[in-house]
């Protein structure tokens, strides 16, 4: 009878001691461990591959919409994915090298949050566009069968 007494007094003293107004805004990223002497010079290598990959995807974006052999299914997902690919980039790619470069350790909640999102949207769509892709592939492959008589031999000369 003496626990059933004294457990709401109890709680009531335990839900006044766990609460807490403390609200956290901002992280700190500590970046590479062991390389904090020589992380600087890691950002122009990145900063290459950023740009290179910014470079190639608008490369594709421009060739796909100005040849006009190349507006098929397949090329317009790829035209697709490579927008996709700039987006992811540069969601990741900014902050990293502000890091690196310019030592800017901390990002607020809802910049991270932010982040967090844009990633996992980015590589849900770039899982969905290389499913798309896979059965445009797999659908013409079938249909190539269908129509040149479904016996699809190889032959090979030796």
């Amino acid at each position: 009878v003496d626990a059933e007494k004294t457990s709401p007094a109890m709680d009531t003293s335990l839900s006044m001691t766990n609460s807490s107004r403390l609200q956290v805004s901002q992280f700190l990223l500590m970046g590479l461990p062991g390389i904090h002497e020589w992380q600087h010079w890691l950002s122009l290598p990145l900063a290459l591959l950023y740009l290179l990959a910014l470079g190639a995807n608008l490369l594709t974006l421009i060739t796909i919409q100005h040849e006009l052999t190349l507006h098929q299914p397949m090329y317009q997902l790829l035209s697709i994915l490579a927008v996709v690919d700039i987006g992811l980039a540069t969601t990741i790619m900014p902050k990293t090298l502000a890091i690196l470069c310019f030592k800017n350790k901390t990002i607020s909640l809802p910049e991270c949050f932010a982040q967090i999102y844009a990633i996992h949207s980015f590589m849900c769509m770039e899982s969905g566009i290389f499913l798309c892709m896979a059965v445009d592939r797999y659908n013409s492959s079938a249909q190539s069968r269908h129509l040149g008589g479904g016996d699809s031999t190889v032959t090979t000369s030796r």
